[in-house]
């Protein structure tokens, strides 16, 4: 929605340049109005994953991910991403990608949705729901968002309903856009544009997410890097009560800062 770009452009130099990047065609609406408005700044259409094709090596001073979704795609029932809104199971960040929610989870295997459900969504119930989506998909296909939401609640009793719709509907989304791949692939790239000095900000709200990004600045994801950070300000950042009370959907933000050293 802007928010974080017109921030920095309030606290950026004259002689300062901002880039942003977003898939959504939403954003990219956005994202041109503002960089009319000011010149310091213009926009990409593309994926942050592929960072490195847009920045020379140790060009930049800045790198700040936001792994989050915006209000606009949740609160969208075209879009498919929330439980709460009954409309197509679509869910692609990219509209022109030819994988949607939908294609996912009429055609992927028992195995792989299983998965999916147990390491992304860390539901103990993945291999009851897996085999009600199996069981119910051979009837007729699952279209919309309802579709599923039926399904998941008919396998969960009791308070946790919400708590596991959440965590399917996060998981499949996350599936659909590769978005744990692209960010081990941003992190890395990020250590080779980023100067030394440079700063490395990442806005999670996962666990795998924050995981990933612990790992990496801590040089223990495997990726093989010789890229060094240090982890800037001890703790990772979270929204304090008055901005959860501001804006609710904070509440399971965490923000890493790190810094190049080599």
């Amino acid at each position: 929605m802007g928010g974080h770009t017109s921030a920095i452009l309030d606290s950026l130099g004259s002689q300062g340049h901002l880039t942003s990047i977003d898939k959504d065609s939403y954003s990219e609406e956005i994202a041109i109005k503002l960089s009319l408005e000011d010149k310091r700044m213009r926009f990409i259409s593309g994926s942050f994953g592929n960072l490195e094709d847009y920045f020379e090596k140790n060009s930049l001073d800045g790198v700040l991910l936001d792994l989050g979704i915006s209000s606009n795609q949740l609160d969208d029932p075209d879009r498919g991403f929330s439980f709460k809104n009954s409309g197509p199971l679509d869910m692609r960040m990219d509209q022109t990608s030819s994988l949607s929610a939908e294609f996912w989870i009429n055609n992927a295997s028992k195995e792989e949705i299983e998965k999916v459900f147990k390491e992304i969504a860390e539901e103990r119930q993945s291999r009851k729901i897996t085999r009600l989506i199996c069981s119910k998909r051979v009837e007729s296909p699952i279209k919309t968002t309802k579709d599923l939401v039926n399904i998941v609640l008919s396998s969960r009793s009791g308070t946790s309903k919400i708590h596991t719709l959440r965590n399917i509907f996060r998981a499949i989304r996350m599936k659909v856009n590769c978005e744990l791949e692209e960010l081990s692939g941003v992190l890395k790239a990020a250590g080779t544009v980023l100067k030394v000095g440079g700063r490395l900000l990442v806005i999670s709200f996962h666990s795998l997410e924050d995981r990933t990004t612990k790992r990496f600045i801590q040089g223990k994801d495997g990726a093989g890097t010789e890229t060094i950070f240090k982890l800037i300000g001890g703790k990772p950042l979270k929204p304090d009560q008055l901005e959860i009370d501001n804006n609710p959907r904070s509440r399971s933000a965490i923000l890493r800062i790190a810094e190049k050293v080599i």
